[in-house]
């Protein structure tokens, strides 16, 4: 069993009163997509400053009217040192209160967080426990020790006679890595394209994707699920339409993980869930904000607004009331399906009906008054589209 030292309360130190001469509240990061976008709309709506920064300059926040201010930065990923050193010079030019990563940057930040100012706020779990989680195998050890269903597993170098399956990296996002084999031919290509020491071989568990959205903090937890109605590649992966749900079978799963850990801020785990059976499966777990944000927002659970105020010690937070039933859908993300099933002859009716459907509760990267930001988000993909070709930034 993986245990792990408790979660202190991430203030650099508690000289509040120097460093509270700001001229942003929150600085956000990893901005150019629609789960900044969501965080940015839900923080500028009750009266904060929020600034934005990525490593483009154009993009979904840098063009919304809610943006206080819009800087960027190196590839975290790529040229960590550079990353800190200009974010450490952004956050000296705003003096934010709380700096909020929202992907996988996190890790990065939180290594180096004693390099930031005193009393700036950065409400996650160290950096060796984000690491850790980050990784699919460790995560599915955890789940299976706390007796959390999982898929079966096999060892991805040794011949097997079920299918389907799913291959998969043990790191990744965003469904890249993550691949659903029929045969023994396509399983034998994916272990000669990818070394199998870093991947997982496990059933294809039937059902939909499930999302249960979390906040950890302290005594506070409370936690949301959602299921994916259409996503960007088949058999699961980004969503591009949601449902809010009521399923507390899966809530329990999620808050038995997360105590086990002492995990400390917002996550997103994610199951394989069959309504027919009642099957459930863990999945992973996205130690982040997940990309399916808008929709416990619209539904009553403001993740980014409870996340700021417990990062600052505002309370008490009262408990959400979440309505299940309401839906909401990715414009863009839609478009993009769209065109990628078409171009790969596998759109059926029904998905052109889903797809082109736009009787939803809320959207991800559109909201009225603010076109200049959904203009924002087509020209950072159509920017990536030209420089890499692919929709999957």
């Amino acid at each position: 069993m993986i245990r792990y030292e408790p979660v202190s309360f991430c203030l650099i130190s508690s000289d509040l009163e120097e460093y509270n001469m700001n001229t942003c509240d929150v600085l956000i990061t990893y901005c150019w997509n629609r789960v900044g976008y969501n965080i940015l709309r839900s923080l500028s709506a009750r009266g904060l400053r929020v600034c934005v920064a990525d490593v483009s300059a154009v993009n979904i926040c840098s063009r919304s009217r809610w943006c206080a201010g819009s800087f960027t930065y190196p590839d975290p990923f790529t040229r960590e040192e550079e990353f800190i050193t200009t974010l450490l010079e952004i956050v000296s030019r705003v003096r934010p209160r709380v700096l909020l990563p929202t992907h996988d940057e996190g890790i990065i930040i939180r290594r180096h967080a004693s390099r930031f100012p005193a009393g700036l706020v950065i409400p996650l779990s160290p950096h060796t426990l984000l690491t850790d989680l980050s990784d699919k195998a460790v995560a599915t050890d955890i789940a299976r020790s706390l007796n959390i269903p999982v898929p079966a597993s096999f060892d991805p170098s040794l011949p097997v006679n079920s299918f389907p399956l799913v291959f998969k990296t043990r790191v990744g996002n965003s469904a890249k890595g993550v691949f659903v084999v029929s045969s023994p031919d396509r399983l034998a290509r994916l272990r000669a394209a990818y070394d199998t020491s870093e991947c997982m071989l496990q059933e294809f568990v039937p059902g939909s994707d499930y999302s249960v959205d979390c906040i950890r903090m302290g005594d506070f937890f409370f936690a949301s699920v959602y299921r994916a109605l259409v996503t960007k590649t088949h058999g699961g992966g980004t969503t591009t339409q949601r449902e809010m749900v009521d399923l507390p079978e899966l809530v329990g799963y999620a808050r038995r993980f997360l105590d086990q850990v002492d995990y400390y801020g917002v996550c997103g785990i994610d199951f394989r869930y069959d309504p027919a059976t009642r099957r459930a499966a863990f999945i992973e777990v996205n130690a982040r904000y997940t990309g399916g944000l808008a929709t416990p927002m619209c539904a009553g659970f403001d993740i980014p607004w409870i996340h700021y105020r417990l990062a600052i010690g505002e309370g008490p937070v009262p408990v959400p009331v979440v309505r299940s039933g309401v839906r909401t859908k990715w414009i863009l993300g839609d478009m993009i399906t769209l065109v990628t099933r078409v171009c790969s002859a596998g759109l059926s009716r029904a998905e052109l009906r889903s797809l082109t459907d736009f009787r939803f509760d809320a959207f991800d990267d559109y909201c009225p008054g603010d076109r200049r930001a959904f203009l924002g988000q087509l020209r950072y993909y159509f920017s990536k589209l030209l420089r890499h070709r692919r929709l999957n930034p």
